[in-house]
């Protein structure tokens, strides 16, 4: 008995450790924002600011521009995911329902072309753009970031569909039903779950994304958030203060989002992995 709570005691021990590692970073980054400038250099740091300073906020969208950084990347981020979500739901159901050669492998490719690295890509993707004269512009991440996005919303669609009940849909057939009827008002509603969390998992892909941002777009009103703060940074001067700032107001949305959304994305990749 004592044995065992020895063991349970190390591993609270262990687990709070790892709760603090991985909140900190955050906790920090928090609080650097509210600095002054003087304070985030000092030899010795503090775990909490004197006071409150709303200067690092302020000098973001006045010095650096951020605004228009901000609205792209909501664009973005919500226009490719809803394309996404379009796209993903009458794919995944033409996987699953529909009869044609090669049926049977399209889920694995799917996953593939989702696992292809960005690295390996850039390269053929800023010389179409370039061809198509779409560089430097938001069309350009609009057309590219479906790419990355709907391979892996298919699959995780494809993984739910296999397991809905056929019997509601032909019997929706013998009512009369069309088949864009029987997804709209049979297939989508008990979905929803698995719908919320791809349409997440986009949201979130598109609005962290920068290696396609860095390649395709360089005017400053035509930048995402991600290559907005990585501007920031020249030479040797990283100002810490507006940088950390500029972090926080990223990361506020997606941990809106997941703290709104959470019960649906569980479940939704709960049900779409143990099913499939």
């Amino acid at each position: 008995m004592k044995t065992r709570s020895k063991f349970f005691f190390l591993w609270y021990i262990l687990l709070m450790f790892f709760i603090i590692f991985t909140i900190f970073p955050i906790y920090w980054m928090l609080i650097t924002a509210f600095k002054s400038f003087q304070e985030i250099y000092q030899v010795i740091p503090k775990l909490w600011p004197s006071k409150l300073v709303w200067q690092n906020f302020l000098e973001i969208f006045q010095k650096y521009e951020y605004g228009p950084a901000l609205w792209n990347s909501f664009l973005i981020s919500i226009v490719v995911s809803c394309i996404t979500i379009f796209i993903s739901i009458f794919s995944a159901y033409a996987v699953v329902r529909l009869r044609f050669k090669g049926k049977r492998v399209m889920p694995k490719l799917f996953l593939l072309s989702y696992l292809i690295p960005q690295t390996i890509l850039f390269i053929p993707v800023y010389i179409l753009l370039s061809e198509m004269n779409l560089t430097n512009t938001i069309w350009g991440l609009l057309l590219i970031y479906p790419t990355m996005t709907i391979p892996y919303a298919t699959w995780i669609l494809i993984t739910y569909f296999q397991n809905l009940p056929v019997e509601l849909e032909e019997a929706a057939f013998v009512d009369g039903a069309s088949r864009l009827q029987t997804i709209l008002f049979i297939v989508i509603p008990p979905s929803l779950p698995s719908i919320v969390s791809t349409y997440i998992f986009s949201f979130t892909i598109c609005w962290s994304e920068y290696i396609y941002a860095l390649v395709v777009i360089s005017k400053k009103t035509e930048r995402t958030i991600t290559l907005a703060l990585s501007n920031m940074l020249v030479a040797d001067i990283i100002p810490w203060g507006p940088l950390m700032a500029g972090a926080v107001i990223a990361a506020l949305p997606i941990m809106f989002v997941y703290g709104i959304a959470s019960k649906y994305i569980v479940s939704g990749l709960t049900l779409g992995s143990v099913k499939g």
